[in-house]
C-alpha cells in the first residue's frame, strides 16, 4: 500500500539503505530494496511485537537494487505487529548466515527496518468474511476494521510534530539555507515530502481477507463503479492508481482546530508588526517586536512575507471547512453562508450523536453483567460516513493537504528559539510541541480565548484519526453487524474519550451527557463575550 518509488542508484553514505513492499499474494511476499553496497554481505531478520528473531534469510547478489521474499518465514506466523531488519556484515568477518539469527551487533550492523500489520490466512474454511467476524473482549485475532485503525494511528503518529522537525532540521537547519533567499520555498517542499513519506504503515495480507487486491474494501467498492476507467491507459481519465492503494491520511478538521486554536492569526499578526503594519485601533502589543538582523528567523519571516499571495485564503479554508464538515468560521475575512453553494448540514449532528453513543456503549461495556448493544454506534457510524461521502469531491485531498503543509511550516516558524526569547510565556506549563506556548502568548495579549492551545491540539490530533476511521471504514457495507461497531469503538476509546473532553474544555458542552450540534465557533465567541466585558 505505499506508492512506487523511482529506481536509485548504489547505495552511498548519502543514500542510507531503503525497504519497502513489493508484490503480495498468497504465494509470495517480496520487499524491495534500494542503496545496496556491492562489496557488503546482506541478511534480513523478521522479529515479532516482543522483538525475537523469528526467521533469518541470506540476500544474495550484488546489485544496488534487490527483492527479497519472506513468504517462507511468514507463512507458519500468526497475525500481528511484526519488524524486518536489514542488517549488513562488516568488512573481515564472516560468520555463518545464521550467525545474525542472534543479532549480535558486533557482528551483523543494522541498516533499516520497516514495520508492517501481518494478516494470517484463516485457520477453519467455515469462518466467516472478516467484515463479519464477531471478536470478543478476549479475542486476539484482528477484524478488519481494527487493522484499518491501527493503520490510521500509526500515520498519525507519525505526522507528530517532534518527528516534523526532526526531519526539517536533517534537511534544512544549516544556517546557509535559513538564510538563503528560497528559505520559504525550500522548507515548504521539505514538509511536502514528510508528509508524502509519513504514511500509513504497511499491511501485508496475502489472502485478501480485509483488502481486495491490497485496497481498501470501501475504495474498492467505490472503483468498481467506474470499471470503464479503472484500467483505462489514457492518463487523463483513469482512477489515480496512489489513491486505490493508499488513500490520503489527512483530515481537514486538523486544520480547523488549530485555526480556531489561533494558530493563523498568531502567525498574521507577527508578520503584519514584521512588515510595521498596524491591524487594529489602540495600543499594539507587539510594539516592542524587534528581531535581530543577524538571526535566521528575520529571513524566515521576510521570505514567509514575500510568499504570501501563494498560500491558502482564510475565505478558501473556510469555504471548505463548511464543504467537507458544515463547520462555521467568525471573522471579519470570512464571507456569509450566503455566498457558499454546498454545506455539511447534518455532519456535526451525526458526529455528535456517534460520541454520545460511543460513550453511552463505554458504561453499558463496562458492566462485565450485561452485553452491551453497540447496534446504535454502528447506526450513528454509518450516518457520519455517509454524510462525509457527500463531501469528499472538489478540492477534498488537495486543498485539506496544503492546508496541513502551511500550518505546519507555520508550527515551525513559531517553534523557532527566537520567536521563544521574545514571546516567552509560562515556563511551567508542560506543552507537548515547543510552539504552543508562543500561540497561548498571543492568545492572553490580544484577548483571544483563553482556553490553552493544548485543547484545541487534542482536538485537531483525535478528531483527525476518528475521523480516518470513519471516512475509509466500509461502514455502509450491509454484511457489517454491530460487533464491528463494538470493535471500533473499543479501540478508539482514548481517542473518543480524550476529544469529548476536550470538546468540553473548549466550548462547555460535554457530547457524553448530550447531543449539541451548536456551531464549535459560535460556542467559542459566546464564552469569550464575559472575559471581554471583565
Amino acid at each position: 500500500m505505499t506508492p512506487p518509488r523511482a529506481r536509485a542508484t548504489a547505495g552511498t553514505p548519502e543514500q542510507p539503505v531503503s525497504i519497502r513492499l513489493g508484490r503480495v499474494d498468497a504465494g509470495s511476499v517480496v520487499f524491495r530494496m534500494a542503496h545496496l553496497l556491492p562489496d557488503r554481505t546482506y541478511g534480513g531478520v523478521l522479529r515479532a511485537a516482543a522483538g525475537d528473531a523469528v526467521g533469518v534469510i541470506e540476500l544474495a547478489g550484488t546489485e544496488a537494487e534487490a527483492d527479497l521474499d519472506i513468504h517462507d518465514l511468514l507463512v507458519d506466523q500468526a497475525s500481528g505487529p511484526y519488524l524486518f531488519e536489514i542488517r549488513h556484515q562488516p568488512a573481515g568477518t564472516e560468520p555463518a548466515p545464521a550467525s545474525y539469527d542472534e543479532t549480535d551487533p558486533a557482528t551483523w550492523v543494522l541498516d533499516t527496518q520497516l514495520a508492517f500489520q501481518y494478516v494470517a490466512a484463516a485457520d477453519a474454511v467455515e469462518e466467516p468474511p472478516a467484515t463479519t467476524v464477531r471478536l470478543t473482549r478476549t479475542a486476539t485475532e484482528p477484524t478488519g476494521d481494527e487493522v484499518l485503525t491501527r493503520m490510521v494511528l500509526a500515520g498519525s503518529r507519525q505526522r507528530q510534530f517532534e518527528f516534523y522537525d526532526a526531519y526539517v532540521r536533517a534537511r534544512f537547519g544549516s544556517r546557509e539555507r535559513v538564510l538563503a533567499p528560497n528559505a520559504y520555498d525550500r522548507l515548504v517542499d521539505i514538509t511536502r515530502e514528510f508528509l508524502a513519506q509519513a504514511r500509513w504503515s504497511e499491511v501485508i495480507d496475502p489472502t485478501d481477507r480485509y483488502f481486495k487486491n491490497g485496497v481498501l474494501p470501501y475504495v474498492a467498492n467505490v472503483a468498481e463503479r467506474y470499471a470503464d476507467v479503472v484500467d483505462n491507459r489514457d492518463v487523463l481519465s483513469a482512477l489515480d492508481p496512489q489513491i486505490l492503494d493508499e488513500p490520503l491520511p489527512v483530515e481537514l478538521i486538523w486544520s480547523y482546530w488549530q485555526e480556531e486554536g489561533g494558530l493563523v492569526q498568531s502567525l498574521n499578526l507577527i508578520l503584519a508588526r514584521f512588515q510595521n503594519r498596524r491591524v487594529g485601533p489602540g495600543p499594539n502589543p507587539l510594539a516592542r517586536f524587534d528581531l535581530h538582523p543577524l538571526r535566521p528567523l528575520r529571513h524566515l519571516l521576510w521570505t514567509f512575507a514575500e510568499e504570501e499571495v501563494s498560500r491558502l485564503t482564510v475565505r478558501r479554508r473556510a469555504a471548505e471547512y463548511e464543504f467537507e464538515y458544515g463547520l462555521d468560521l467568525i471573522g471579519r475575512a470570512v464571507p456569509g453562508r450566503g455566498l457558499y453553494v454546498e454545506r455539511r448540514n447534518r455532519f456535526l449532528e451525526s458526529f455528535h450523536a456517534l460520541l454520545h453513543e460511543a460513550h453511552k456503549f463505554f458504561h453499558r461495556d463496562d458492566d462485565t453483567t450485561v452485553v452491551a448493544d453497540p447496534f446504535p454506534v454502528l447506526n450513528a457510524l454509518r450516518d457520519t460516513h455517509l454524510v462525509m461521502a457527500e463531501g469528499a469531491e472538489n478540492q477534498f485531498g488537495d486543498l485539506p493537504t496544503e492546508a496541513r503543509v502551511q500550518m505546519l511550516v507555520m508550527q515551525e516558524i513559531l517553534a523557532q528559539p527566537e520567536m521563544r526569547d521574545f514571546l516567552g510565556g509560562r515556563p511551567m506549563m508542560p506543552y507537548e510541541e515547543p510552539w504552543m506556548d508562543r500561540v497561548d502568548t498571543m492568545k492572553n495579549l490580544f484577548g483571544w480565548s483563553p482556553t490553552s492551545i493544548t485543547h484545541f491540539h487534542e482536538l485537531a490530533v483525535y478528531g483527525e484519526q476518528l475521523l480516518l476511521t470513519i471516512r475509509w471504514g466500509n461502514w455502509n457495507d450491509t454484511s457489517l453487524d454491530a460487533a464491528s461497531a463494538a470493535n471500533w469503538a473499543r479501540a478508539l476509546r482514548p481517542q473518543i474519550q480524550r476529544y469529548v473532553h476536550a470538546y468540553r474544555a473548549v466550548t462547555g458542552v460535554d457530547l457524553s451527557e448530550t447531543v449539541d450540534a451548536t456551531m464549535p465557533a459560535l460556542l467559542l465567541a459566546r464564552r469569550l463575550q464575559p472575559a471581554r466585558r471583565a
